[in-house]
């Protein structure tokens, strides 16, 4: 029998821990020391930054702050349980709290996890654009399409584009062979 692409595990709990100690891995190797922290219920989990049961957004360089979290789901197959991401959000804020301004805002909703008519992945800004002569569109209620967007690429965008400085000389190499790692827990081509 073929099987699926996917990270598997005896237990959702398994699945969870997985998922959890290579995100944890990956930050403390590239941007930050911070914790997610994993909270989980039956086969529903979910796994975020945060301090006193509030979501917060952790410091990365000197000026920028960055929350993760994940909404995640272990279904059962052939008496495994394979991980499935229902949401993400990725947010760089200005501050550290989850109330801060967020410079860029990365979301994905699956349907059966939140119905939508927005794109399911999409990015905000906080921006306004003048266009038409006296038409205003506000970039930060807009849901701007987005293909999937990886953790690994959100930490590229800090390190490259608005030179965080990375925890090691070999964050690229950590971010290819993470990305490695999801194309195959994935089964997606990028």
């Amino acid at each position: 029998m073929t099987r699926v692409a996917g990270l598997y595990g005896a237990s959702p709990e398994e699945v969870f821990r997985k998922f959890k100690e290579h995100l944890d891995r990956l930050l403390h190797k590239t941007i930050t020391e911070a914790p997610l922290v994993l909270l989980s219920v039956g086969a529903s989990a979910f796994l975020q930054f945060q301090r006193s049961e509030r979501p917060i957004c952790v410091p990365v360089g000197h000026r920028y702050h960055l929350y993760v979290g994940q909404t995640l789901q272990a279904a059962r197959e052939d008496g495994r349980y394979r991980l499935r991401t229902l949401a993400y959000a990725y947010r760089i804020a200005d501050g550290p709290t989850f109330d801060d301004q967020c410079l860029f805002r990365w979301e994905y909703n699956a349907r059966e996890h939140k119905q939508s008519l927005a794109p399911r992945h999409h990015l905000q800004l906080p921006a306004t654009i003048g266009c038409f002569g006296n038409r205003v569109l506000d970039t930060n209620k807009l849901h701007i399409p987005t293909g999937w967007v990886t953790v690994e690429e959100v930490i590229r965008f800090l390190i490259h584009e608005l030179r965080v400085k990375p925890r090691t000389h070999k964050w690229d190499g950590d971010l290819l062979a993470s990305e490695r790692l999801f194309r195959e827990w994935s089964g997606r081509a990028t």
